[in-house]
């Protein structure tokens, strides 16, 4: 299973449940295999028992940090991959895109089996430099990715907004913004919403703010990131 849990997308809280999500979480049976989303070195394989890589320790448990050889405007990228049952890598081991790193678990916080993955930029130790990881690995074959940022009428990103993305294919597609400054968005793209694998067609993308429908079509092409704004009318 490759796609993000829908409650629980990048800045998400599940229902005001849980703090802002600084990653996603790709819901597998213990022992999928786990495989790099690039090239790249491993920089840290092990759990998280002696190191903080969180806000407490014992957190992602079995994880590692896979730094990608691949830069954003000259800036450091590292994936994280969290809650594994094995990790089959070492530290300063060279992989390519798609080589197996590990087998997907539970161990540290995760109440089910899952792969919780994070993008982090510049300092792999550093709990707040996370990306969102929709923008990061490649989309299914055939599918593309939507971002986008939704404005109040002083042009302000608007937290906890449901945006729902309609296409021909009749797919029920839904995330909130992102809830709060915690999950930063990308410095160049500035979106507040990202969904990925979505088939290449023409969608609509909508969303109700202080009682005005706010919409607007968008083509969705495969392998390529679309984008949208849905602005309060008055900005």
């Amino acid at each position: 299973n490759n796609y993000p849990s829908s409650k629980y997308r990048y800045g998400m809280t599940w229902d005001g449940l849980l703090a802002p999500h600084r990653g996603i979480d790709l819901a597998n049976e213990t022992g999928t295999p786990v495989v790099a989303i690039g090239h790249g070195t491993v920089y840290y394989a092990g759990d998280d028992s002696s190191q903080n890589f969180a806000f407490i320790k014992d957190f992602y448990g079995n994880m590692i940090i896979l730094q990608l050889d691949q830069k954003w405007y000259e800036r450091s990228l590292f994936a994280l991959y969290a809650h594994l049952s094995s990790i089959d890598v070492e530290k300063g081991q060279i992989v390519s895109a798609g080589d197996p790193l590990g087998s997907v678990g539970q161990s540290g916080a995760a109440l089910a089996p899952h792969l919780h993955l994070e993008i982090r930029i510049d300092d792999p130790a550093n709990y707040i430099m996370v990306r969102n990881p929709e923008l990061w690995y490649t989309p299914l074959p055939g599918t593309g990715v939507l971002a986008g940022r939704v404005l109040d009428r002083q042009g302000r990103f608007v937290p906890g907004q449901l945006v729902e993305i309609d296409c021909p294919d009749g797919g029920r597609r839904w995330v909130e913004t992102y809830w709060n400054q915690r999950t930063l968005p990308d410095e160049v793209i500035t979106e507040n919403f990202v969904f990925s694998d979505i088939p290449e067609m023409e969608c609509t993308v909508r969303t109700e703010l202080q009682g005005i429908l706010l919409s607007h079509t968008v083509q969705i092409t495969a392998q390529r990131i679309a984008f949208v704004v849905l602005e309060h009318p008055d900005g």
